[in-house]
């Protein structure tokens, strides 16, 4: 299969909301491959990047990578997703920014901590929904779940703040209720530490085939609670404190 095809793949199941039994000759053969796939996908479909998942491959270079967030599957602050038949998604409470300007790559000239922050128009708290387009995205290797934008199903973005000069992104406490039951309540717990480190390094690697970071738009920075699996009508509510609320709701 080649990457047209995936990319082919991929659209359908968004169209259908059936996802597909990946063939071993769609993987993609490398990450180039699959951002180029990311990017036919966006075509065919006739969206656009409104924001990006940033993180940091599970191989054993750790490369920074991204995977793009389609501006038809945002949601606003208190809106609803709903499940497709036998769909189950992942609830992940995150921190994200939103840009104020671009950031363009720059091969050899690595950004700074700095240079991000005065970069971005505000910080967020958001809730990311994590699916797939794969009948089993556990079988599915890292460069076909890349390919599938790096399994974003939806997100919304809430509630933020212009002024975050004084936030410890680090210890940030962050708050997560089901139906009104808090199953998290934590300080800190991103896999990196600091959330801004994922975004740091991709905005110095950037090889996407989607015209890069962009003013305007939402970088999400990976969970900070374990995922939690929901596969039926739900009331979902995150607080990061310091940043405010957000509120989702999913319909079966």
């Amino acid at each position: 299969m080649t990457g047209p095809a995936l990319a082919a793949r991929l659209a359908e199941a968004r169209h259908t909301r059936q996802p597909y039994e990946l063939e071993a000759s769609a993987t993609p053969a490398d990450a180039a491959a699959a951002y180029a796939t990311q990017a036919d996908v966006a075509a065919r479909l006739g969206t656009t990047v409104a924001g990006w998942k940033v993180g940091f491959a599970p191989t054993p270079d750790k490369a920074p990578m991204a995977g793009p967030m389609f501006a038809c599957d945002f949601r606003e602050n208190g809106g609803t997703y709903r499940l497709a038949p036998g769909e189950t998604v992942m609830v992940e409470a995150e921190l994200a920014l939103r840009l104020a300007q671009d950031l363009p790559p720059r091969p050899g000239a690595p950004y700074t901590e700095s240079e991000i922050l005065a970069a971005t128009g505000e910080m967020l708290v958001g809730i990311e929904l994590v699916g797939t387009r794969y009948t089993d995205p556990d079988a599915a290797p890292f460069t076909a779940r890349l390919a599938d934008n790096f399994n974003n199903a939806a997100y919304v973005v809430g509630q933020g703040i212009r002024d975050f000069a004084g936030l410890d992104r680090a210890r940030l406490r962050c708050h997560l209720w089901i139906d009104g039951t808090c199953v998290n309540d934590r300080i800190g717990g991103h896999g990196d530490g600091d959330p801004l480190l994922p975004m740091l390094a991709w905005a110095s690697h950037q090889v996407d085939a989607l015209g890069g970071l962009k003013a305007g738009q939402v970088i999400t920075t990976g969970s900070l609670n374990a995922p939690v699996a929901l596969s039926g009508s739900a009331r979902i509510e995150a607080e990061l404190a310091g940043l405010g609320r957000v509120t989702l709701n999913l319909s079966a």
